[in-house]
């Protein structure tokens, strides 16, 4: 099994790489610990949900241009998402206009912030007198549920940059995100790419000009090139050995942050939120699953859970009884509803903790004091041999996303083009 490039992952980085390397003449083979590509990218089209319904990826972050532009090629769909943004706070209702207190002041010392320091340190520095208690939790709110940050390790300047473009309009793609996968994937076959599914690289041995990945089945591949795109969850596990160690590499691999999350996919009977109004987008609210969403402009009866940060990571050996109890019990006190009614009304669920999937063990990364040095290493290849990619490795100002693994997917081909 000799190819000029191996590729560890079938996620949108792998796919997209192995489909520019196919195209420029390279004979690659993907392998996949998986039984099905995608990665991160997870739509499920079954029996008890009358939609694709999203448990991994969901949103485009704003007119991203890869992204856009493959949707295009292929023919998909995107809309835009919309409804309003709006914060539930002790019980009470806030509409998106109606901003946290203290917010001005915040976005004023952050825009003042020079020198970068971790979430936690900035509101210690600024925001640590009595009064502040609603900026904080708002603050964090937001670190743990959009980037799925730990405070005390993510930093705040990169922060600064997301909430400058938090008014940027979002879109979904109806007929499911991985219709965009499953055209990359079937252009990979088409090009006669091999692809081998339930492969876990086990071990890689490497020296210039060749590398062997052995996997736990006992398969054996070997190639000039490698591009190892599984997340960065999984590099820092250790489980993928390398011989000889990765050095600086391997540093910098421990340096980024990654975070996890929970889905939660909840159809009811009835959209019983429209009681209170017709307009919700996204919730924002302080109850133990915090974060909510409909699919607005989509008229379905599906809500959205999402637990992220560490606390999804402490919650994720839960049963999907005790998180479906928590997930009802928050909308309950949400909405003003009995629990018991609301239990009645779940027509269909799914949960997914991507904490604890074994090919992933995370959400998606995020920005420490650390990130943009680490990134800067694993730009480089190891050996002229050895490339990562994946929405981690990415440098540009949309890390942790589709746009970012495409990008750097493709950065990765291009880099391996170089080479030869």
């Amino acid at each position: 099994m000799k190819y000029d490039v191996i590729i560890i992952g079938a996620g949108s980085a792998g796919l997209m790489a192995m489909k520019e390397l196919l195209e420029t003449g390279y004979r690659v083979c993907l392998i996949e610990a998986a039984s099905s590509a995608g990665g991160r990218i997870a739509t499920i089209k079954k029996k008890g949900f009358h939609m694709p319904v999203e448990t991994g990826a969901e949103f485009i972050h704003g007119k991203l241009p890869l992204t856009i532009k493959i949707l295009k090629q292929a023919n998909i769909d995107y809309e835009a998402v919309t409804g309003k943004m709006i914060r539930v706070l002790n019980g009470k209702w806030y509409q998106e206009e109606e901003q946290t207190k203290h917010w001005d002041e915040l976005m004023r010392k952050l825009r003042k912030q020079k020198k970068d320091v971790t979430i936690r340190a900035f509101l210690d520095d600024h925001f640590s007198n009595h009064g502040y208690e609603d900026l904080r939790k708002a603050v964090q709110g937001f670190a743990e549920g959009f980037d799925l940050a730990d405070i005390t390790k993510a930093s705040v300047l990169p922060l600064r940059k997301e909430w400058a473009q938090a008014d940027q309009t979002q879109y979904r793609i109806p007929g499911g995100y991985s219709q965009l996968t499953d055209w990359l994937l079937g252009n990979c076959l088409a090009l006669k790419g091999k692809i081998y599914f339930n492969c876990f690289a086990k071990t890689v041995e490497y020296k210039k000009g060749n590398v062997a990945v052995t996997t736990s089945n006992s398969k054996k591949f070997e190639a000039a090139k490698l591009i190892i795109t599984a997340s960065i969850g999984m590099l820092q596990s250790g489980m993928i050995e390398f011989n000889p160690g990765l050095g600086a590499h391997q540093e910098a691999i421990r340096q980024i942050g990654f975070g996890s999350v929970t889905k939660m996919q909840l159809l009811f009977k009835t959209p019983f939120w429209k009681e209170k109004t017709d307009e919700i987008g996204f919730l924002i609210t302080d109850e133990s699953i915090p974060t909510w969403w409909t699919q607005l402009p989509v008229e379905n009866n599906l809500l959205t859970g999402w637990l992220g940060g560490p606390k999804a990571g402490l919650k994720a050996n839960n049963n999907d009884r005790t998180l479906l109890r928590n997930a009802l019990l928050s909308l309950s006190s949400v909405f003003h509803l009995p629990h018991e009614a609301l239990t009645k009304e779940l027509f269909h669920y799914k949960i997914r903790r991507w904490h604890n999937d074994p090919f992933t063990l995370g959400g998606y990364s995020y920005s420490t004091l650390f990130s943009e040095k680490a990134v800067e290493i694993l730009s480089e290849p190891i050996a002229e041999s050895i490339f990562f990619a994946g929405e981690a490795i990415y440098s540009g100002e949309s890390r942790g996303t589709v746009e970012a693994a495409l990008q750097s997917g493709l950065d990765s081909a291009k880099k391996i083009r170089k080479i030869r």
